[in-house]
């Protein structure tokens, strides 16, 4: 069985709700014969039961299926217009059908109803004609309009109920679904937090790993390159003073390098001044150190650039000339620094032994850092080579400039 709302169920007992107390009133008449209140009694529980079966037994067929409901008033009807005609008191079972027109006939014929129903309450159709009073129809007319305005009144306020009890139901839809897009959004942002600290871990490890090649190892390369050379001409007073006076530069430089790097600095050489200065004093130093002719051109008109940009050139031509002084053999090097309209070039060249790239597979670490340095900041790296024709190595990246508060510090 359906179910229903409690106050549709309420309209459907009301003609139950006013014939107990009619057959209550018919039965408690001494004026009528006892058979003839047997006979009331019979038709009384007849009408209920017919009720019953229709109306709250079968709670959907009521203003769905026309032809069973139109039956059913049919019969209530002549039921009542039966029972209205053997005593008076069921006049009150007469007005419990017109709010069941309402609860039984689907739209227009619920108008229907409630006319046949006034007919009913004038005693039917024969009755009505053969009124002694024209005031007779008049009330007929009057009853059954009020009672079609009171029943469409009610169709109306239950229509708003039902409307809003859908737009509630469909609100508590809506709300349980937020709720349930916020916990997967919750539990979504839990794991976005956790990958991204991974990846930021990693990123730092990375960097680390970078910035500590980058002074640290090439550093103390430098180091144990005097050291050597120091050995090499031990008789020689002056220069093994010579050569670790510029190893105990290096270890002084190292260690301030990796203390900026620890705290995330840009490098000492670029803190204070512009990059072409910097490079021109990182050639210079590594010429000197190393005792080999290297020279720095820079062309286009030289700009400041965002600090990322301009310390990934640093490293990059730092990685290439430390590979310079370990691999190369070379008796020349050459740094050019090329500003372009959107990017910015470094190029290092030198004419050492040269080597086949496909040996390389995929550099060392310093190489590798050097290539990940530059792909952060969408550029590109490339290594050339041939046994016995030198090495050029090119680090290309996108000219982005320096934030304003980098700009306070572009030389005049």
């Amino acid at each position: 069985m359906a179910r229903y709302q409690d106050g549709e169920r309420a309209w459907r007992l009301v003609p139950l709700y006013l014939l107990a107390p009619a057959t209550v009133i018919a039965l408690a008449d001494p004026s009528v014969p006892l058979p003839d209140r047997a006979v009331t009694l019979g038709v009384s529980v007849l009408v209920a039961l017919w009720h019953w079966w229709m109306m709250l037994a079968h709670p959907d067929w009521p203003e769905r299926a026309l032809l069973p409901m139109a039956g059913y008033f049919a019969g209530l009807l002549a039921l009542t217009w039966v029972l209205s005609s053997r005593h008076l008191a069921y006049a009150l079972l007469v007005f419990a059908c017109f709010p069941a027109a309402f609860v039984a006939l689907p739209g227009r014929y619920a108008y229907v109803g409630v006319a046949a129903t006034a007919l009913v309450a004038v005693g039917g159709p024969y009755a009505l004609l053969n009124a002694e009073s024209p005031w007779q129809g008049v009330q007929v007319f009057v009853g059954a309009v009020v009672a079609a305005f009171v029943g469409w009144s009610i169709r109306v306020l239950e229509a708003e109920v039902k409307r809003r009890q859908a737009a509630n139901r469909a609100l508590e839809g809506a709300n349980a679904r937020l709720a349930r897009l916020g916990e997967e959004n919750a539990e979504l942002q839990g794991r976005l937090l956790a990958a991204a600290r991974r990846t930021g871990v990693a990123g730092e490890r990375g960097r680390l790993a970078r910035e500590i090649h980058d002074t640290m190892a090439q550093g103390l390369a430098g180091i144990v390159t005097q050291l050597e050379a120091a050995e090499e001409v031990a008789n020689d007073a002056d220069a093994v003073r010579r050569r670790l006076a510029v190893a105990r530069g290096l270890a002084r430089e190292s260690l301030t390098e990796v203390r900026r790097s620890l705290d995330g600095l840009r490098p000492g050489p670029l803190a204070e001044t512009r990059l072409p200065e910097a490079l021109s004093e990182l050639v210079s130093r590594w010429s000197a150190t190393h005792e080999l002719p290297a020279t720095l051109t820079v062309t286009g008109t030289a700009r400041l650039l965002h600090p990322e940009v301009e310390v990934t050139l640093y490293r990059a031509v730092q990685e290439a000339l430390a590979n310079v002084a370990r691999h190369a053999e070379a008796d020349k090097t050459g740094v050019t620094l090329s500003y372009m309209e959107d990017v910015v070039v470094a190029d290092i060249r030198d004419d050492g032994k040269g080597f086949d790239p496909a040996e390389l597979e995929g550099g060392g670490f310093g190489l590798t850092a050097m290539r990940q340095r530059v792909v952060r900041l969408a550029g590109n790296a490339e290594v050339e080579s041939a046994p016995g024709q030198g090495t050029a190595v090119s680090v290309t990246i996108p000219a982005i400039p320096a934030i304003p508060a980098d700009a306070e510090r572009e030389a005049p």
